[in-house]
């Protein structure tokens, strides 16, 4: 079966309080000078705001939201504890640094314009996703993108100065990205799929009233999003309520293929097909999926200890959601068969677990990668953690 990777790095939160309220100044580290219109927000959320003339905020942050993003065009981010904000007796100062440029020892060639028309395709299909709701997701700013490919033209990497505007009148968000990191691999041995790896800061902000949307078609659109998402059901493992919500988990392995042809047998392959106009080569896939003869619970995943709920499985973990269906185009892309359920995939990159929170955040989410449909999800899709289902908006 052909898998698509996409290891999302979602910013989280090491330890949960109830709404707090947190202030300060932010300054110029250099002048010393109170930066106007800075934002601060909690990443991977709609709560935030700006500093005023005299660099100035204030704002409340809900349960959950334990770290703040401050951010200044030209200027370094800086990622910071909440609690180092939330002193009501004390003013705290945050220090931002100009950016400096600096020379990096790269082979700088020149990029026609329909090498970067390529490029940002790819983009689009492996940052925003190709599904029915995410290819509504425009770029307002795509000239902030730099696009490198590596020497084999295997590694698309991509790289942005300033936040990336995300526009969706569909899910009713605009989202200003902080890109950190983004690295688009081309797997020739496994029948050219990408295998994708991105991290950031996203804040989200609520478009509906400006642009005049409809309300209720947008809540609909949301709640279609949040079920069988990695939201939806890193929260209901959080619930012990994963059967009602309508998720199975069983563990699997993956074991080496021993009828898969060598390197040298897939050229073969792949060379006679572009001379001779052959069928689509059927090459099997690496390795063999042997899964547990018994599904898993919530109790079987999930260690409590001193009221933290730490996740961890060896291997490889199946998830599957039997209250909605793939998007045809998913199948149609993966060269699948058609079914009832949504089927994903997640692994734990390490031997340590990692701790989830109610509102479906994780730590460490660099360590959480995800397969198969959740995979297939990307930020043209994503919902912000104070998402409230049963709210409308």
């Amino acid at each position: 079966m052909k898998q698509i990777l996409s290891i999302v790095l979602f910013i989280s939160l090491s330890k949960s309080f109830s709404q707090t309220k947190i202030s300060g100044i932010v300054r110029d580290g250099t002048t010393k000078e109170p930066l106007a219109g800075a934002s601060i927000f909690a990443p991977n959320t709609t709560n935030g705001g700006a500093t005023n003339q005299e660099g100035l905020f204030s704002f409340t942050l809900s349960e959950h939201q334990n770290e703040v993003l401050i951010t200044y065009v030209g200027y370094d981010n800086v990622l910071v504890p909440a609690s180092s904000l939330a002193n009501p007796n004390q003013t705290s100062v945050i220090y931002l640094n100009p950016v400096v440029n600096q020379l990096k020892e790269v082979v700088i060639s020149k990029m026609s314009a329909k090498e970067r028309e390529k490029h940002l395709e790819t983009f689009k299909n492996e940052f925003i996703g190709r599904g029915k709701i995410a290819e509504q997701t425009k770029i307002v700013n795509p000239e902030v993108l730099n696009f490198q490919l590596n020497t084999e033209k295997t590694i698309l990497t991509t790289t942005a100065d300033v936040p990336i505007v995300l526009i969706n009148e569909k899910t009713g968000y605009e989202i200003s990205y902080n890109l950190v990191f983004f690295e688009s691999k081309t797997l020739k041995e496994n029948n050219f799929q990408k295998e994708t790896v991105y991290f950031g800061y996203p804040f989200f902000k609520e478009i509906i009233a400006e642009r005049k949307l409809n309300a209720d078609k947008i809540s609909k659109t949301r709640q279609e999003l949040y079920k069988g998402s990695i939201l939806h059901f890193m929260r209901s493992l959080f619930n012990n309520s994963c059967k009602k919500e309508g998720f199975t988990m069983r563990k699997f392995k993956y074991e080496p293929n021993p009828n898969y042809p060598t390197e040298e047998t897939i050229s073969k392959m792949w060379k006679d097909y572009k001379e001779n106009k052959r069928s689509y080569p059927e090459i099997p896939s690496k390795y063999i999926i042997t899964h547990n003869p018994t599904y898993c619970n919530e109790e079987q995943l999930i260690d409590e200890k001193e009221n933290r709920k730490l996740l961890y499985f060896e291997d490889y973990l199946s998830v599957v959601y039997k209250n909605a269906k793939e998007e045809t185009k998913y199948i149609f892309l993966n060269h699948l068969h058609a079914g009832n359920f949504q089927r994903s995939q997640l692994k734990i990159t390490s031997s340590d677990p990692i701790e989830i929170f109610k509102n479906g955040s994780v730590s460490q989410p660099q360590r959480l990668a995800t397969y198969g449909y959740m995979g297939w999800k990307k930020v043209g899709e994503l919902l912000p953690f104070d998402y409230n289902p049963e709210v409308t908006p």
